[in-house]
């Protein structure tokens, strides 16, 4: 084995410790917005556990909000009835080869479908949940003889750190595996004798423990074994976690200290850790769920105070009579109560506190604010804006007509998610369709390495719609203005701007004609506009020698006194 595995439980365990910060505020915000999907890593029984709902809520709200956001994203960003993302070249457009945007359409169309085929819809959705709620998540994606897979992973189950750049580049999940689990998945000789024990008494088999999947760049670790130079850079490790002892720091439990399962690596980081905000070199993000909290924490308080009160409208406390003490009181439709008559004033039966419609208008008037509050902190109304049933035509450029103030603030996560989650996805599919022959060949043979990612969904078109816009009114504009001084249209480059123009409204590639075939169309346009000037002018040319032979003729056919016109005429010359 090449890696120190009691350094990699130490590692694993500073983590731990520098991510601590956030446990209280996970488990909040999961109770309150995201029931059932934290999970304390400390506690291997989930599976035996009932679905967490917490009888304290009331008010699901923020359940709800969280809902529609995450839908909201899934649909405005990787729709999957529409395409999202279109392969493009680095570089100048101008200067792609003959045949390459053919190819890069039908690549993005092979794309869409291998997503299609995978999980990957179902994962990213979560993935969003995930990021509304806790700030921070985190997708793996691998691939095998049956296609593409995507694992995501619980919050509270993992543990990531960056590197200088501020990029992820390190995780460490926790598995909790069965006997069974961990001796199908690796090899029979990196397992435990006592778990390889486990298996072969079947009231055991399914007794559980706590696997370590940990990915970090290998040059981490290049000090602690050997490493060969041809290694991939981003080591892979699963290692069977023992426990730490509080007091001794010794590494205790079944089997003793911790093992090494598995050993492997990737050529590129194979999981997407996208964060919702961050400042400055924070590993995990802040998520609009917990910016909300209080305003969620304080609605399950007012709400349960309305309950109570809508509770003793309805069925107020009473006061009764001290005669009815021995018949009782019978409050059911119908029920009769039986009380001396003879004894004027008395009152029966009388409610002692009754809420009056008023302070209940006021109450159910404030938990509706502050509902407003957290559905704006989650984007509720920028995303029912496309996912309104009767709106489903909704366009990109009306979006960001109505929601433009809502589009600048959601603007930076969008730029993120595009950044850390979206454009890396696309790169890595690319890269393992490649390596497992999934890929048309490129034309020409060309060694495609600048590949690049251009978006096309709802809310990149809504966020590019005011870009598009400003160049239709420039075009206006210099029409407009060239009528009066057609010298204005020597400014407006037409190549760039159609390019530009396409490119803003995320038109596929393939409309544009290559650069060599543009150049060849316009050199025959030129040759064609020669020709028929030439055309022309023989044309001209011929028919005012035509009109001289004729007035020379009518000349020499019109007769004087003496000779004709054309005689007299010659005759004077001479």
């Amino acid at each position: 084995m090449s890696f120190d595995i009691t350094r990699l439980q130490t590692r694993y365990e500073e983590l731990r410790l520098e991510r601590s910060g956030f446990t209280e505020v996970y488990r909040e915000v999961t109770r309150l917005f995201a029931p059932g999907r934290y999970r304390d890593d400390t506690a291997s029984d989930y599976h035996l556990r009932p679905y967490p709902i917490d009888s304290k809520l009331v008010n699901s709200t923020g359940v709800l909000a969280l809902r529609a956001m995450a839908a909201g994203l899934h649909g405005g960003m990787t729709s999957p009835v529409r395409p999202w993302f279109r392969l493009i070249l680095q570089g100048d457009p101008a200067e792609v080869p003959e045949g390459l945007n053919i190819w890069l359409d039908l690549t993005t169309q092979i794309m869409q479908a291998v997503l299609h085929q995978s999980n990957f819809y179902s994962a990213v959705h979560g993935l969003y949940a995930d990021l509304g709620a806790f700030g921070t998540g985190l997708l793996v994606e691998t691939a095998d003889e049956d296609g593409i897979h995507f694992h995501l992973c619980n919050p509270g189950e993992f543990v990531i750190d960056i590197n200088s750049n501020n990029e992820v580049d390190t995780f460490y999940r926790r598995l909790h595996m069965t006997a069974r689990q961990i001796v199908d998945k690796f090899d029979n000789q990196n397992v435990p004798d006592f778990i390889k024990g486990q298996c072969e008494h079947t009231r055991n088999v399914t007794a559980r423990y706590d696997v370590i999947h940990a990915v970090f760049p290998r040059n981490e670790f290049k000090t602690l074994g050997r490493i060969a130079s041809t290694d991939k850079p981003y080591a892979s490790v699963y290692f069977l976690l023992g426990s730490s002892s509080s007091s001794t720091g010794e590494l205790t439990g079944l089997g003793g200290k911790p093992s090494i399962l598995e050993e492997g690596g990737y050529d590129m980081f194979p999981a997407f850790a996208p964060r919702w905000d961050i400042s400055n070199s924070d590993r995990y993000g802040i998520s609009p769920a917990m910016q909300v909290l209080p305003d969620c924490k304080m609605l399950q308080a007012m709400t349960t105070t309305l309950r109570k009160l809508q509770h003793k409208a309805a069925d107020p406390p009473l006061v009764v009579d001290q005669s009815l003490r021995a018949t009782g009181v019978r409050l059911t439709p119908g029920g009769l109560s039986y009380f001396d008559s003879t004894r004027t004033g008395a009152t029966p039966v009388a409610p002692v506190h009754q809420p009056d419609a008023q302070t209940l208008q006021y109450s159910m008037q404030a938990i509706q604010e502050v509902e407003k509050i957290i559905n704006d902190g989650l984007y509720v109304e920028l995303f029912r804006t496309f996912l309104d049933d009767e709106r489903h035509n909704v366009t990109a450029t009306e979006i960001s007509a109505r929601q433009s103030e809502k589009l600048v603030l959601l603007g930076p996560v969008l730029e993120r998610l595009h950044k850390e989650l979206l454009q890396p996805v696309i790169q890595r599919t690319f890269a393992l369709m490649r390596e497992w022959g999934a890929l048309p060949p490129p034309p020409n043979n060309i060694d495609i390495i600048n590949i690049d990612v251009t978006f096309e969904s709802v809310l990149a078109q809504a966020q590019r719609a005011s870009l598009s816009a400003n160049i239709e009114q420039g075009v206006v504009f210099v029409g407009n203005l060239a009528q009066m001084a057609p010298e204005a249209l020597d400014l407006l480059n037409p190549d760039n701007t159609v390019r530009a123009y396409l490119d803003r409204i995320a038109a596929p590639a393939s409309m544009l004609r290559e650069q060599n075939e543009v150049t060849t169309i316009r050199q025959q346009r030129a040759e064609q506009q020669a020709q028929q000037q030439q055309i022309a002018m023989g044309n001209q040319a011929l028919a005012e020698a035509g009109a001289l032979a004729d007035a020379a003729q009518t000349m020499s056919e019109t007769k004087l006194s003496q000779g004709s016109v054309l005689d007299n005429l010659l005759g004077g010359m001479q």
